[in-house]
């Protein structure tokens, strides 16, 4: 029987072999004029979409950011009045679209500044270290932006928020009747399972963001969930095409270094070389105190992002909640001045349905299927006022006040002055469950497809 030789009994050569350590990585090689212009460009263009993060987050540092904000609401309307000529002044106030013109003017005015900053850049000698260092800390602002917004987003899906289940007015409302981007969401929205695998991908993708490690795992993630965002906000008019878009490059500037080897591995069937993680700092200390701050912030952002989308949850999720009308009622008899209106198709006066829905909305469907939405706050005496959903700038929207009264548990009685009648209505609540989209749920065998 024979025994391996020891270590001490093998040749020297042999034996240091066992030893040997990897070669130092190389020194990175100089930038090309292009790749210079490219990044100082690129750069400074994502991070004017970053700014004014992380002020904004940081406690103290809210008048920092708003005085930023309030820059450019002064810079953006100037270039649209004298610059592009356009006829309408331009506002951005917060309602809900990213898509408006005020928006789109901005771009221009970034692309401009990042022009300009790129042209100042190129006219100082720049040593292949500084980019190097440069192109590390605009990942790390990148990377946690990135992580803050997708977080946050991920947590909206996951708590059934962002895409909540179809109200009573989505279950009555005719599917022809709704909006691209309101279709996507009762799409979105009936699906809880749905929302938890979107959303649990958006927050996956965030949080590996927060790990120099893990960041090309997170970009690659994002970068296939932002794809589909952009091709959903683009194929159902969604406004929040020019944020997603951002999002989604901000994604690929993180995946840009790692697209050799990843195609060497993936595409190419080639070796490739371990990815080295160097720091952007010289000293040590600097070193440690980074690693001391980047716990602190990765921690503050998923501090910050938690605790809003759990105060969101509780006002308004699903499990919040609710007004004692809600749901949706069919009416039983409609009268006018006194009179007994009869209930025919086709009238566009006749009251068919009251839905009443989370958020303080309330929403009349007429006997021609047409609809009206209205906002409704509780007033003394079990009694609702009425105000009309209306769009900057419109004038006196409609209003009016609803006294209510239940009969008995089944029905409720609502009166009041509608469009100068005044009228009475007796309604039945419809059970939810009675609706397919509802009642149909969720079966692994199916005999033929129940595609109705």
């Amino acid at each position: 029987m024979t025994h391996a030789p020891s270590e001490a009994a093998l040749p020297a050569a042999t034996s240091s072999a066992l030893h040997v350590t990897s070669p130092a990585p190389p020194a990175p090689a100089g930038w090309s004029l292009a790749r210079r212009l490219a990044f100082r460009f690129t750069s400074v263009y994502l991070l004017l979409h970053v700014l004014p993060f992380p002020l904004e987050i940081l406690p103290g540092t809210q008048r920092i950011g708003r005085a930023y904000r309030e820059a450019w609401q002064a810079v953006v309307p100037w270039v649209g009045r004298h610059v592009l000529h356009l006829g309408t002044d331009l506002t951005a106030s917060a309602n809900g679209s990213g898509d408006t013109t005020y928006h789109y003017v901005q771009l221009p005015c970034f692309l401009a500044l990042a022009a300009v900053a790129t042209a100042i850049g190129s006219a100082r000698a720049r040593t292949p270290t500084r980019h190097e260092t440069a192109h590390a800390l605009v990942r790390v602002c990148l990377r946690y932006f990135l992580a803050y917004t997708l977080v946050s987003y991920g947590l909206s899906k996951v708590l059934w928020m962002q895409f909540s289940f179809p109200s009573p007015e989505k279950l009555v409302q005719p599917i022809g009747e709704s909006s691209p981007m309101g279709l996507l969401w009762t799409f979105m929205g009936y699906s809880r399972g749905y929302n938890l695998f979107t959303g649990g991908m958006e927050l996956l993708g965030g949080v590996l963001l927060l790990f120099r490690r893990t960041t090309t795992l997170g970009a690659v993630l994002l970068a296939t969930v932002m794809t589909n965002v952009v091709a959903l906000n683009l194929a159902y008019d969604v406004p929040v095409k020019v944020f997603s878009f951002h999002l989604l490059l901000m994604a690929v500037f993180l995946l840009l270094p790692d697209l050799e080897r990843i195609a060497n591995v993936l595409v190419l069937n080639r070796p490739t070389r371990p990815a080295v993680f160097r720091t952007p700092f010289a000293h040590p200390w600097l070193e440690r105190g980074s690693r001391a701050v980047k716990v602190l912030f990765a921690g503050w952002i998923l501090y910050t992002d938690g605790s809003k989308a759990l105060a969101r949850h509780a006002g308004h999720g699903e499990d919040a909640p609710r007004h004692p009308l809600h749901g949706g009622y069919v009416v039983e008899s409609f009268t006018r001045d006194g009179q007994a209106v009869p209930l025919l198709a086709g009238d566009a006066t006749a009251w068919r349905y009251v839905l009443v829905g989370t958020r303080e909305r309330l929403a009349l469907r007429f006997m021609d299927d047409s609809g009206k939405r209205f906002r409704m706050a509780d007033a003394p005496e079990q009694r609702l006022k009425m105000t009309a959903n209306s769009y900057p700038g419109e004038q006196d929207p409609e209003a009016f006040t609803l006294a209510w009264s239940r009969p008995d548990a089944e029905h409720l009685v609502v009166e009041g002055v509608f469009r100068g009648a005044s009228v009475q209505a007796r309604l039945k609540k419809v059970d939810a469950s009675t609706f397919r989209l509802v009642d149909r749920g969720f079966h692994w065998i199916q005999e033929y497809p129940f595609n109705r």
